[in-house]
Order: structure tokens, then sequence, then C-alpha cells
């Protein structure tokens, strides 16, 4: 895997994370103690965190399908 790769890789990894990080944040850093009423800023984070999430599992998705690809094209050409 090349050095752009992984730091692609990387920069996913962290995007995931954070994005974890912003729909938990609001019931850990305590700031919304209830579920039956949520905050706007509660549901700001939760949807912010939720699309981050989303969008880096598809990410992460498509680099680990193109690496199979690859490694499978790799192996057929030895």
């Amino acid at each position: 895997m090349s050095g752009a790769a992984r730091l692609g890789l990387a920069s996913t990894v962290l995007t995931f994370l954070g994005g974890v990080w912003l729909f938990v944040a609001p019931f850990i850093v305590d700031y919304q103690d209830r579920w039956e009423t949520l905050s706007g800023a509660t549901l700001n984070d939760m949807w912010s965190g939720a699309i981050l999430v989303a969008l880096s599992f598809l990410t992460l998705l498509a680099v680990v399908s193109l690496a199979l690809r690859d490694a499978v094209r790799h192996r057929g050409h030895e």
C-alpha cells in the first residue's frame, strides 16, 4: 500500500471515529440527560455524526474492496 493510500485510510478512520464521537458526545459530556426531549444541539450532533460515520464507512468499504480487487489481480499475474 502506498504512502498516499495509507494517509487516506488513516484520515478515513479518523473521520469515522470523529463521527462516532459526535454521535455519543451529548450523552458523555452530559449536556443531554434524557431521551424524551432531545435538544436541537443534540439532534445536530447526532445527525452530523451519523452522516460522517456513514460516509466514512462507505469510503472504507470502497478502499477494502479495491484493495482486494488489486490483490486478486496481482495474484493472477504471478
